[in-house]
């Protein structure tokens, strides 16, 4: 009897892998767990509390339903034996639960049969049924706590159970992320590494850059000399957009090659007799009544110098108006497209493109530290594309700010790299660099507190706005 119900047990353990699972990520599991069993109370005897431990193998064939094999190894304190007694069992125990991926708490209940050997020899079969609690732990673990009751079919064999252990869900090892290549191992992948053979900084886009300053050797006018970008990387002690060594005044800011012109006149202070008055160069900057066309205007206040016409018309002949917007092509900053005076001559920007432009500011957003756009940063830039196509009379202003966490100086770099990788992808995308101009503030402009992490957040940015040059 007991070797016919060992083979149908072993028969029916070989069957379950051939059973298909239903509704079930990982049908395959194993347990094992530390039993505690009484044969004293169900028996009419005092507490006859014993401890074994359990291994089994569970298989789910159908939505809701387990099937397990587990093993039992204890021993005993058997009614009517005064020694302790090694005991086995071998069940199948069909489970009602659903242990799904994302649940935290399986509960389930079970019965089944099995068989039950005393020191190895004497056997019966036992029933049972219960109910049991798995609580996850990980992905694929659980801990188990699990209540039965069994019942034998001899006399003095009843017993209860409970069992604390854990069950592991068996799978496939999970593959390794696949990284994108990088040949000179810099951090900066080749897709966007400007020099993939030769590492250096994110901020300059994988190249070398002696000097820090986020530009690339291979672009830096001044490799050994740090500077900002928009000097190609030279320094400019007056910071006015001229190197240092083109800037006829280095310490001075100006726009006529560096040097300062205060009546902007076109000569600079250092050459204009009169830096206060506006004039032409060939009166070495100061006034002059002359009247180049006749009309009565003079030339300093004559719109039209070479052209005869009214004072009214601050000397034009007539008014000239390309696009029929009532703003004369003179003073029209877009004289073939229409607009309304108060925006000089060209189309206002309609709200929802501002609204658009800064949503954009908070959108797109970068890696940590570096100039390398996040992948949901393009479809943003791609939308500032098509609002630049709809104004072709405006120029897009760029601007990088950073919090005030970190150096100062590495902060206003950070600031001007994003900005031109934001400039450098408009480009790449077909936008004129003359209707693009960038810059980098890094601390400089807060919109929020710095103190707050929120604010910090809000902190870093870049800025788009639409202008009329």
């Amino acid at each position: 009897m007991r070797k016919h119900f060992l083979l149908i047990l072993l028969a029916l353990c070989l069957q379950l892998q051939t059973i298909q699972s239903q509704n079930a990520e990982f049908p395959n599991a194993i347990d094992a767990k530390l039993n505690f069993f009484d044969y004293g109370t169900l028996n009419d005897e005092d507490l006859r509390l014993s401890q074994g431990f359990e291994v089994g193998y569970f298989r789910n064939v159908a939505p809701f339903l387990n099937v397990g094999v587990p093993f039992k190894l204890g021993l005993a304190k058997l009614p009517g034996i005064s020694e302790n007694t090694v005991t086995t069992s071998l069940d199948l125990v069909f489970q009602l639960g659903n242990m799904r991926t994302d649940a935290k708490i399986s509960p389930y209940v079970f019965a089944g049969a099995g068989y039950f050997l005393e020191d190895f020899d004497n056997g019966h079969a036992q029933f049972p049924f219960g109910a049991g609690l798995n609580i996850r732990v990980s992905k694929y673990a659980f801990i188990n706590f699990q209540g039965e009751y069994r019942k034998a079919t001899v006399d003095k064999r009843d017993n209860v159970q409970a069992g604390l252990g854990f069950v592991y869900l068996l799978h496939k090892a999970e593959p390794k992320p696949v990284l994108p290549p990088d040949r000179d191992k810099d951090g900066t992948t080749d897709a966007l590494d400007k020099c993939p053979d030769q590492p250096g900084p994110a901020a300059a886009l994988g190249c070398p850059d002696t000097d820090q300053d986020g530009l690339g050797d291979y672009e830096d006018d001044c490799p050994g000399d740090a500077g900002p970008i928009e000097t190609k990387g030279c320094p400019d002690t007056d910071g006015d957009g001229f190197a240092d060594k083109d800037d006829e005044c280095p310490t001075l800011a100006g726009r006529w090659n560096g040097c300062p012109d205060s009546d902007f006149d076109g000569v600079p202070d250092k050459n204009d007799k009169c830096p206060n008055e506006e004039g032409p160069a060939s009166n070495d900057g100061c006034p002059e009544v002359k009247d180049s066309d006749g009309d009565g205007v003079g030339d300093k206040d004559d719109k039209c110098p070479g052209e005869p016409g009214t004072a009214a018309n601050m000397g034009c002949p007539e008014v000239k108006d390309a696009d029929g917007d009532g703003v004369a092509d003179k003073d029209d900053k877009c004289p073939t497209t229409a607009g309304p005076a108060s925006n000089f001559g060209c189309p206002e920007v309609k709200q929802e493109v501002k609204e658009r432009l800064k949503f954009a500011t908070g959108a797109v957003q970068f890696e940590t530290a570096k100039a390398v756009l996040k992948n949901h940063s393009f479809p943003v830039l791609d939308e500032i594309v098509e609002i630049m196509r709809q104004y072709p009379d405006y120029t897009l202003s760029i601007s990088g700010h950073t919090d005030n966490i970190g150096d100062e100086k590495k902060n206003f770099r950070l600031s001007e790299s994003r900005a031109k990788t934001c400039y450098d992808y408009l480009i790449f995308r077909g936008i004129k660099p003359e209707r693009l101009r960038y810059a980098g503030f890094g601390a400089e402009r807060p919109i929020a507190d710095n103190s707050t992490r929120a604010g910090r957040e809000q902190n870093r940015r870049v800025e788009f706005e639409l202008v009329l040059d």
